[in-house]
């Protein structure tokens, strides 16, 4: 039969039937029903008199590609009569049934219509969307509430392993880095092995931790690191065939090989079925989800990739919007010619070093670095020669430190190193290596170390003795150091 057409309906049957609301839920399971079910129906003379079951049931036939309308007639009847079938099964619902509501007309409908297999899938799938829209938005307000990008990372890749959300055996995030044009291994949830798998499951299982301890303990990186070493060794390149078909396509992709041919993705071990997924807000790539069921060997079914497709989607938009709100975070707190600190964040950044240093009782060191002839770069080579020389430093100056020591521009052609935790005898070594580095750039530099609580227990009183050492350096020459009171070292 011609599915009806709404312009084949008189217009006060349609607005009737359109006025009438319908549940998102039952919007949600009619859209997955295995097949279409066809809808007859004989409607009164006066549709607003139609039980409101009926209208939603008419306004379902009207929107749904599952409830087809059949033959619809207006006729000289009390009330309507309803006749929904498929593969010759029947039920007509009568006007007592239809005022019971949508509720239970839908339900009594299906046990009807479909087999009890069908009745089956059909209820995982939609208990497996509505886990999967609930546990994303608990990760979603887990990644706004993080204190930073990479927590909120960790967070992405925990829902798309957790068993409350897409269930996974594990996954990894390849970002994308622009400058080198290849994906680099960042961050991985997941059992390094057989028998990490084995206990990892067994201690979820006794556990029996909820979506929100799980979280937390991604945040707090309470997980074994070991896969995520072994992904942080890995480079893809985007020419790859896996990669480039998955960046090729919107939705995730899903291989089925017995060995792929990307040399990284082999390194990790990867067989069977796995799944690619490029993370590409608004057009922009920022990355590659690797995800597979290595050691359960289980099929990746097909809800199971739809949703990691909306999953990847919407977390990406909060990846990028808490991207742009960290870069932007940086630039206030960064100089914008040399990249290092503004002198803001380097005053609050030494007093809050100082401070921690002092609680456990260790030292902290500073060091004072000043540009020699300065003022004769510009006046002979411009003002732009002289930015590049700082640029330069500055650059330089986030080499030859440490993890965790702090560089920061205190003023003009002054920059300061802060060392927490370091004891004197580490400022020599470090000041050669900076004046090796400096000679390199065609320049010279003269610096002045202090440690506390030696020279000083304050921020103040620790920069000047710095001060105080960096101009016997430049008194005796320039192109060295001072940092106790032994004297000045000379650079070669």
């Amino acid at each position: 039969m011609r599915p009806v057409d709404r312009d084949d309906l008189p217009a006060n049957v349609v607005r009737v039937v359109r006025l009438a609301p319908v549940p998102m839920y039952l919007r949600a399971i009619f859209s997955r029903l295995p097949e279409p079910l066809l809808l007859d129906a004989d409607i009164g003379g006066d549709p607003g008199a139609l039980p409101l079951a009926a209208r939603q049931l008419l306004k379902l036939g009207l929107y749904s590609e599952q409830l087809t309308l059949g033959r619809v007639r207006v006729v000289d009847v009390k009330g309507v009569q309803l006749k929904v079938s498929r593969q010759g099964r029947v039920w007509s619902p009568t006007n007592a049934e239809l005022d019971r509501g949508i509720s239970w007309v839908a339900q009594h409908l299906l046990e009807v219509l479909l087999e009890r297999e069908e009745a089956s899938a059909l209820l995982r799938a939609f208990a497996f969307q509505s886990s999967n829209l609930a546990t994303l938005r608990t990760i979603t307000t887990f990644m706004l509430q993080a204190t930073d990008v990479d927590q909120a990372l960790y967070v992405m890749l925990s829902g798309i392993t957790s068993g409350y959300s897409l269930g996974f055996n594990r996954a990894a995030l390849f970002t994308w880095d622009a400058q080198r044009g290849v994906f680099v291994g960042s961050k991985a949830i997941g059992p390094f092995d057989d028998d990490d798998a084995h206990h990892i499951w067994e201690a979820i299982e006794f556990e029996d931790k909820d979506i929100d301890a799980l979280l937390g303990d991604v945040a707090q990186r309470n997980f074994d690191t070991r896969f995520q070493q072994r992904v942080q060794a890995v480079v893809l390149s985007p020419d790859e065939p896996e990669v480039a078909r998955a960046l090729g396509c919107g939705p995730p992709v899903l291989f089925r090989v017995t060995a792929p041919q990307s040399p990284g993705l082999s390194r990790l071990g990867v067989s069977g079925e796995f799944v690619l997924a490029a993370l590409k807000p608004h057009g922009r790539t920022l990355g590659l989800i690797l995800t597979d069921n290595r050691f359960s060997r289980a099929a990746v079914f097909p809800d199971q990739l739809e949703y990691l497709s909306f999953f990847t989607d919407q977390t990406a938009l909060v990846w990028e919007n808490l991207a742009l709100l960290k870069r932007e975070e940086e630039l206030a707190r960064v100089d914008g010619l040399t990249g290092v600190l503004n002198r803001r964040e380097l005053d609050a950044r030494l007093e809050a070093e100082l401070r921690r240093c002092q609680r456990h009782d260790r030292p902290c060191s500073v060091v004072l670095v000043d540009v020699d002839y300065f003022k004769n770069i510009n006046d002979t080579r411009g003002h732009a020669a002289g930015d590049d020389v700082l640029r330069g430093i500055g650059a330089m100056l986030r080499t030859v430190t440490r993890t965790g020591d702090v560089v920061g521009r205190f003023g003009g052609d002054e920059f300061v190193v802060v060392m927490p935790e370091a004891p004197r005898e580490h400022l020599l070594p470090f000041v050669l290596r900076a004046g090796e580095a400096a000679a390199g750039l065609g320049v010279s530099l003269s610096l002045g170390g202090a440690t506390a609580p030696l020279d000083g227990t304050s921020a103040a009183s620790l920069l000047a003795a710095a001060d105080q050492r960096l101009y016997q350096a430049k008194r005796a020459g320039r192109r060295g150091a001072c940092v106790d009171d032994t004297g000045v070292v000379s650079f070669s």
